[in-house]
């Protein structure tokens, strides 16, 4: 169970988040934080900034949690430490919904291309597998919405 967690899509309030992990850890003698990679952390420098070719910040270079684990031992005289799950820590082994969903969509990429739709990626929408455009895939930033960080509230603060 997160502690607090810190997302790009909130300012990244440092002296409430420490004020906090200072009564958990008088409470529970431990905290965890869960740190994504794109936050920026206002009047602080924590990150590594390093950009691909297309000059895009590359986010798993940042060092975000390495970063806000630095800011939390020196604030509060605590031991940290930083874990930066992969994929499996994220979503676990796959089921056989998993597996399916794959052959599925390597079918349907196929069909794609037998027909020449070119410039799109398989997606499931509802039980349909079908073609969307790489613009609607790709093109706009896709962000946490506000009721799932209020949810998040109620869970972790």
């Amino acid at each position: 169970r997160a502690d607090w967690v810190l997302l790009p899509e909130e300012k990244a309030d440092i002296d409430s988040m420490c004020k906090h992990l200072k009564r958990v850890y008088e409470r529970k003698k431990i905290a965890t934080v869960v740190v994504s990679e794109g936050i920026e952390v206002p009047g602080e420098k924590i990150s590594k900034e390093k950009l691909d070719q297309f000059g895009h910040m590359l986010l798993k270079e940042r060092g975000m949690g390495e970063g806000i684990a630095r800011v939390i031992r020196d604030r509060l005289g605590v031991d940290t430490r930083v874990s930066v799950i992969g994929h499996m820590q994220r979503g676990g082994a796959p089921t056989l919904f998993d597996r399916m969903l794959g052959v599925r969509a390597g079918v349907k990429a196929v069909e794609l291309i037998k027909e020449g739709k070119f410039g799109q990626m398989v997606s499931l929408r509802g039980t349909e597998m079908m073609g969307v455009s790489l613009e609607e895939a790709v093109g706009k930033l896709k962000t946490v919405s506000p009721e799932w960080i209020d949810f998040a509230h109620t869970l972790f603060k």
